[in-house]
């Protein structure tokens, strides 16, 4: 819900990070996030830069 509030926003971008566990635990929420959010990460994207690269 927060992402697509914030969607129209022109000065906040949401960045959803999860650890992993996540995708278990809150699959459905992650699940609708993902088909209509481009900014859906875990950690090891973390650590392969992807900050760097918004």
């Amino acid at each position: 819900m927060i992402a697509l509030e914030s969607k129209d926003i022109k000065e906040v971008k949401f960045i959803w990070i999860t650890d992993g566990k996540g995708w278990k635990s809150a699959l459905h929420n992650l699940e609708e996030t993902y088909n209509v959010m481009d900014t859906l990460y875990n950690i090891n994207d973390l650590d392969s830069g992807i900050l760097e690269n918004l």
